[in-house]
This record gives structure tokens, C-alpha cells and sequence, in this order.
């Protein structure tokens, strides 16, 4: 079988279905993904890769959508409802660009399944329009409600092109939290173990616990890679207020309170501008976060995939968000929820939470709970299986 694994130009959408396409490939099926920009992190996967938006931009695209949907930018200082419809404008341009040569990669290549993380409205449609069932993973516990019906209105020129009027519903969605993580009445589809999956690194040595207990932070992998100089209009600007390196500095400077030692995995963002950082904090380069937090006591994060990382680890977190918007809330209530970790905001964040991460008791036993539960769950491996069932069963 063929199966097609899809994902916008973000590595935290494409990382998270890395673990189900190597169960695809090793129970003997051909797998390719299809994404843009971060082609070099996805061929690191081992897996093929087919480039569907050659000189794909982030930033340029988010200042254009952000620019050309002055609505946006006024809701960008809300607080994150996690309605994704409500971004459905954004999201239609995150989409656009990668729809042209994904609907040739189909018809062409011809899959007898697409597999795509939850913001990939171009592979549904891809899909739908060629035939071909598809699969939904899901990112965090957004719901995903309307939203690819609402961006593909944003797309109507590609909906008559292509044929498709009504995008069809998913044969199976896959969830990314465990069940006692969830904060509503009941899931959108199935559950499955989270395996994380954040690439490879030559190592001098394998990662060990030190003497003194360790708290990893990390902004992701999109919050980092935005910056004023990078910014080449007012709304690339105002993306740099809310994201970049700033947000770090009260951060750190409650770090240097704690006893404890803060490693800053910014991936392959230079922390220069950061200036001189104190004896207990020091950066890292690119490390896979998920060998990275199995030595660690503690995770500071804003949300989304690393949520599930610290639950692979057992450990604690804490979860950052700007002051006012784009807050990934969903996934703080469902922190909250199960008491995994705690939640603040850069401007109050404060010594004393980062010293809870080590001291509280029922904080690191909810954690080491949930990550019991997450490995009871169906591996990727049995998911294949469940698949293929419904599959057949059409």
C-alpha cells in the first residue's frame, strides 16, 4: 500500500506523524511525505520526501495573510478561543501554496491513503478530490470543529479548480493526548500512544541525569525563528513582539533565583541576543527534545507539541504563554486538567514555579501517572493495523 503523509511547513505539524509513517514503512508499505521549507529536517527522517512549495517563506506567508486579513491582526491580541475556524483566513493562506503540486503528487503517485497532521486542509482536499481516503492526526486537543470546511471557503478558486465543493470528513482522526487528559465530553476518533519523533544528533555521549537537578527551556519550534530584523513589514513586527527571543528575558532572570541548572533548547537560533546569561543557564544547539527531557526534572514550554514530549518523560511542566494571545489554552486546560504541570504568563512568570516543578509532590505524581497511561495506549505499530481494518471495512 501507498500511503501519503502530509504536513503545513511547521516542524511541530510535521514531527508529530513521523512515528506512524515509520510504522507504515516498517510493516512494508511505501510511504512519502509531502511538505515545504523544512524539507532537510524531513529527509532527516529517512523517509522520502516530496518538496510541494519550492522557496515556501513562514514569515512572508504570516505577513502577508496577517496584511491582507486585517482581521486577524486585531485578533491576534484576543486570547486563542481554539476555534481554528476563526483562523480559517490565515490558515487558507498557509494551505494555498502547497495545494497545486500536492494535487499532482496524488494523481500521479496515486496513495491509497493520506495521513495528514490536523492543519493540513491541502491534503484533505488533495484527497478528496482524487478519491482517496484519509486520516486526520490531531495536534494538541484543538477541536477541529469547521475548520477545513472554513479555510477551503478562503480557497474557492482551488475548490472549482480541483472539483470539490464539500470536503468530506476523515476516515479515522487519531488524537495526540491520552483519555484523562482531555477536557471535553468526548474525543474526535482514536487514541494512540504518543512515540516522539524530534530527529537525530551525533552524540559524544548518551544524555545522562547530572548531579544537580535540571529544568529544560524550550520555545518550540516556531516562536524562536520570528525576529524584528527578519520582519519586513508592521505585521512582521508585531509577529516579533509575541514571539522571538524577548519573551525569555524575565524567564531567565527567574531561573538565576533557582537552584537548579536551565538549558535553553532553542534549536538553531542564535541566543546571542540574549546577552549574557547567568552561571546556572546555558544554551544548547539543536537536541532531540525528547532524549534531551529524559534528564531533565522539569520543562518549561508554551504549549502544543512539547506538551506530550514531557509526558513521554514523566516529567512535570510548566507552560508560558504571551500576555494576551496566542495561548495554546486548549492544551493548558488539559494540563491543568490532569495536574501534569502548571500555567502562567512571560510578564509573571516567577522563581518560585520553577521550584514547584521539582518540589511538588503531586505534580510528579500526576505526571509519572499520565505517562503510564500514554505507553498503555495502542503503539503507532497497532494503529497501522486498526487502519487497515476500517479500511477494508469501507
Amino acid at each position: 500500500m501507498r500511503v501519503l503523509f502530509a504536513s503545513i511547513p511547521a516542524l511541530g505539524h510535521l514531527l508529530p506523524i513521523v512515528s506512524l509513517a515509520w510504522a507504515y514503512r516498517a510493516a512494508g508499505h511505501e510511504v512519502v511525505i509531502a511538505v515545504a521549507e523544512h524539507t532537510d529536517k524531513a529527509v532527516a527522517t529517512g523517509l522520502p520526501v516530496v518538496d510541494v512549495a519550492p522557496g515556501y517563506d513562514t514569515i512572508s506567508v504570516l505577513e502577508k495573510a496577517l496584511e491582507d486579513n486585517p482581521e486577524i491582526a486585531e485578533r491576534w491580541a484576543d486570547p486563542l478561543r481554539d476555534d481554528p475556524a476563526e483562523w480559517a483566513a490565515m490558515f487558507a493562506a498557509t494551505n494555498r501554496p502547497l495545494m497545486d503540486r500536492t494535487m499532482d503528487l496524488v494523481r500521479t503517485w496515486q496513495p491509497d491513503l493520506v495521513v495528514y497532521e490536523q492543519m493540513a486542509t491541502f491534503a484533505l482536499m488533495a484527497a478528496a478530490a482524487h478519491g482517496v481516503p484519509a486520516v486526520q492526526r490531531n495536534l494538541g486537543i484543538v477541536r477541529t470543529g469547521t475548520m477545513h470546511q472554513a479555510t477551503a471557503d478562503h480557497l474557492p478558486d482551488m475548490c472549482e479548480r480541483y472539483g470539490v465543493p464539500r470536503l468530506p470528513e476523515p476516515l479515522a482522526t487519531i488524537e495526540h493526548v491520552t483519555p484523562s487528559m482531555l477536557p471535553f465530553d468526548k474525543p474526535e476518533g482514536w487514541f494512540m500512544r504518543e512515540v516522539p519523533y524530534n530527529g537525530g544528533i551525533v552524540l559524544d555521549r548518551v544524555p545522562q541525569r547530572g548531579e544537580r537537578p535540571c529544568i529544560a527551556i524550550t520555545m518550540g519550534t516556531v516562536k524562536p525563528t520570528f525576529s524584528a530584523e527578519a520582519a519586513t513589514t508592521e505585521s512582521g513586527e508585531m509577529l516579533a513582539g509575541y514571539w522571538g527571543l524577548g519573551p525569555l528575558d524575565r524567564l531567565i532572570s527567574e531561573a538565576s533565583k533557582v537552584d537548579a541548572d536551565f538549558v535553553l533548547a532553542l534549536g538553531d537560533v542564535d541566543p546571542e541576543p540574549l546577552g549574557t546569561l547567568p552561571p546556572n543557564v546555558r544554551p544548547i544547539g539543536w537536541t532531540p527534545l525528547d532524549s534531551l527531557l529524559r534528564t531533565c526534572s522539569g520543562v518549561v514550554h508554551p504549549g502544543g507539541g512539547t506538551t506530550m514530549i514531557a509526558v513521554d518523560a514523566g516529567i512535570p511542566q510548566l507552560l508560558v504563554h504571551p500576555p494576551t494571545g496566542q495561548g495554546n489554552e486548549s492544551t493548558a486546560s488539559a494540563v491543568l486538567k490532569r495536574g501534569i504541570g502548571l500555567v502562567t504568563t512571560e510578564d509573571t512568570v516567577q522563581a518560585e514555579m520553577l521550584e514547584r516543578l521539582l518540589t511538588d509532590a503531586q505534580l510528579r505524581q500526576a505526571a509519572t501517572e499520565v505517562r503510564a497511561e500514554n505507553a498503555s495506549l495502542p503503539s503507532p505499530a497497532a494503529t497501522v493495523t486498526r487502519i487497515s481494518e476500517a479500511l477494508e471495512a469501507r
